[in-house]
């Protein structure tokens, strides 16, 4: 290899210059100028490029001369060795070099200029970077991604193969992003036993992860474990049965999991889930044993109704009193019911007695949309957390107040991590709308917390929005109370249209959002957003963003685009962020910070092609690098699911409504979806499957021991 002409030492996406002057590129560990490899893999005509060689596997040659043996030792790849001392080692011990590192090195230090100390560190590095190249060379065999391997390798160093030779079930337990079925592929190409008890195990783990990804569960019950664990090995319940229970026993033992009695039910939950719901239902315990009193609460709130010019309802009033004298208040209500006139009372009060408040929420959207209607500054739950990873371990937040918006995202590992930066004597104030749809991560916080009884809850019902713009917070709590809203289109914010077919569904919904919309509003296509119940189908999120994007950002000479998978990327595309990535690093004006997170939606600004690397420009003006092999985070987002859209306000939201599954097309993600719009609303779609929404109060219970935790400790001496 002559030269190496782009390395993303994140990604591990190389562009090498080989010696007959041909281009190679692919994923690769540490690599080195002048060393020999061995590339598997095809040639590929690339359009702005010409030919290449993509490589799928690399394996570094030995060198047999004492020129390339210079070339690999004076790379820069070995820390200490540049190639004056690269020269020098090598005049000394010719074609024993390597030997010499691998074996010996204390033996360097006979070499004029290299200490005894400077030999020995020269030998730990060279080992380390031999070691590491191994390690990543041997895990290519399994297509496994360089991301995914270095953490492998963090975790297991130099035990790795033999680790993984043995056991690679092993990673389930140990290695987010190693599913069942890339552990299974690896175990069948190192002939791991298919029926042996590290399969049992792992499946275990496997479904209890799942569920929790896929379902929000926090624990399982026994009778649907095994269920699940006979369909993902494919083994019948009266064999798997025995070998079943002796896991379950071992994971007990090993703390991988913790036993749960559900109302006489047998469950399992993982341990992560069950010191995170446990912490939560302590921390809230805690938090209200401990709490200063303010003064002048009843005098406060009826000044502050005389300089607003308003006068609250006996709830609102009870919400504002609650908030400001209890240590842990949950004040819970839909649109238009005063939850915002509410926080800005009670900012009001703390402010006249001199106590600090943050305001936070779940997600960017949802902390700027508060920060707008309250005129408090306030940010992500991610942020204030991301900050204390910079500050000592016993460093907290110090303001009076914790002011929670949209708790209802709060996912119970978020909600832990933030309660535990929270210190006793601090207020918490949690505030949602506890008929949308749940979190999206695992856990049912809100509900749980509400359900238990334990923490004062105020329920705001009255609607107070009212006049022209009101019929989407009207129709909001129609749909709530099983109502149909009301369709007849005298209003100026609220549409709706007549399609029998998915195909005239989606006809509308490119006319809407490509001009009719925009024109409408005065503004530009990113201020439309559709919301879909499904992903799949004519007017589902899939097919939608295809359409939309070609609609919307059609191709042009003057825009890059990139084919992954089945997506095209466009300079110009609506794109969303759809996991959880708290070391994705990003840079906003001068700031620099790490964590993209789900839900976060931003505009492709620039492609490399040769690379193979996007950058997105995120609502918030954050810009963040996509390197290809995390190209998986991100989706087209003219189209998004309504369970993706929880926490966002949009300014237009388009609602196709299909036949589809009963499950699916519930009344409380009609509910969820028309809440997102803060000036328009249209519904696309038969009024009969409108009609069966509303009418369908089907939710899929979650399982979740928060509810049950708060009740257990609620008596416990604090």
């Amino acid at each position: 290899m002559s030269s190496i002409l782009f390395a993303n030492e994140e990604s591990g996406y190389h562009v090498l210059r080989l010696d007959n002057n041909l281009h190679a590129v692919g994923i690769a560990p540490a690599v080195t100028v002048g060393a020999e490899y061995e590339l598997v893999g095809e040639f590929q005509n690339n359009a702005k490029h010409g030919k290449q060689f993509a490589f799928k596997e690399i394996k570094l040659l030995p060198p047999d001369n004492e020129a390339k043996l210079l070339a690999f030792l004076g790379g820069g790849l070995i820390t200490g060795v540049g190639p004056a001392t690269a020269r020098k080692i090598i005049k000394h011990f010719g074609m024993q070099t390597m030997e010499i590192l691998r074996n010996n090195p204390a033996e360097l230090a006979q070499v004029k200029g290299i200490s005894p100390a400077r030999a020995k560190s020269i030998g730990e590095n060279y080992l380390a970077v031999h070691e590491m190249q191994s390690v990543m060379m041997w895990l290519q065999r399994f297509e496994i991604s360089l991301n995914l391997s270095l953490k492998i390798y963090q975790q297991y160093g130099k035990d790795t193969v033999a680790t993984i030779a043995k056991n690679p079930y092993v990673l389930i337990e140990t290695i987010d992003g190693v599913g069942f079925i890339t552990a299974d592929e690896m175990a069948k190409k190192l002939g791991v036993a298919y029926n042996g008890t590290f399969r049992v195990r792992a499946g275990v783990v496997h479904i209890l992860k799942v569920s929790a990804e896929t379902d929000g569960d926090t624990y399982v019950t026994l009778p649907d474990l095994l269920k699940k664990c006979c369909r993902l090995l494919r083994i019948n319940m009266e064999a798997l049965t025995p070998t079943f229970n002796q896991i379950v026993e071992e994971l007990c033992l090993d703390r991988v999991v913790v036993p749960v009695d559900m109302d006489g039910v047998q469950g399992l939950q993982l341990v992560r889930f069950f010191n995170a719901e446990k912490a939560i239902a302590q921390k809230l315990l805690s938090l209200m044993h401990e709490n200063k009193q303010p003064t002048d609460v009843d005098d406060l709130i009826e000044h502050y109704q005389t300089l607003q010019g308003i006068t609250f309802h006996e709830t609102q009033k009870a919400a504002i009193r609650q908030a400001v004298t209890g240590g842990v208040t949950v004040i819970t209500g839909g649109p238009g019911t005063g939850k915002t006139t509410v926080i800005k009372a009670i900012l009001y009060i703390n402010q006249a007695n001199d106590y600090s408040t943050l305001m936070l929420a779940p997600t960017g959207r949802a902390a700027k949309r508060v920060e707008e209607a309250t005129g408090q500054s306030a940010m992500t739950i991610h942020r204030c957390l991301e900050k204390f990873s910079h500050e000592p371990r016993d460093s907290y937040i110090t303001q009076d107040m914790v002011i929670v918006d949209e708790v209802s995202m709060c996912d119970c590992l978020l909600m832990s991590s933030l309660l535990r930066k929270i210190l006793d004597g601090t207020k918490v104030v949690f505030i949602g709308d506890s008929d949308q749809l749940p979190s999206v991560g695992a856990g049912n916080v809100l509900a749980d917390i509400i359900e238990s009884g334990v923490v004062p809850v105020i329920r705001l019902t009255q609607v107070y929005r009212t006049g022209e713009k009101a019929t989407i917070a009207i129709n909001a709590h129609r749909i709530n109370n099983g109502e149909m809203p009301c369709l007849d289109n005298q209003s100026s914010d609220f549409f709706y249209i007549n399609a029998e077919t998915p195909e005239q569904i989606k006809t509308e919904i490119l006319g809407l959002c490509s001009s009719r919309l925009p024109q409408y509003l005065g503004s530009d296509s990113s201020k439309v957003q559709v919301l879909a119940p499904l992903r799949q189908g004519v007017a589902g999120v899939n097919n939608l963003n295809k359409n939309l994007q070609a609609m919307i950002n059609p191709p042009r000479e003057d825009k890059t685009e990139l084919i992954y998978g089945e997506t095209i990327f466009r300079v110009g595309d609506r794109v969303m962020h759809t996991v959880n990535n708290y070391k994705q690093e990003w840079i906003k004006h001068h700031e620099e910070g790490k964590g993209v997170f789900n839900g976060d939606i931003g505009k492709i600004i620039e492609i490399n092609k040769m690379t193979g690397e996007i950058t997105v420009q995120l609502e918030d003006e954050r810009v963040t690098v996509y390197p290809r092999s995390e190209l998986s985070a991100l989706t087209l987002s003219y189209a998004i699911t309504v369970h993706k859209s929880q926490g966002c306000e949009f300014d237009a939201v388009v609602i196709p409504v299909a036949t589809a599954a009963y499950m699916i097309m519930t009344r409380n993600l009609l509910y969820t979806a028309v809440t997102r719009a803060k000036r328009l609303v249209v519904l696309i779609g038969k009024q009969e499957n409108i009609q069966r929404m509303v009418n369908n109060t089907y939710t899929k219970t979650r399982n979740s021991c928060l509810n049950k935790y708060l009740q257990y400790f609620k008596d416990m001496p604090y």
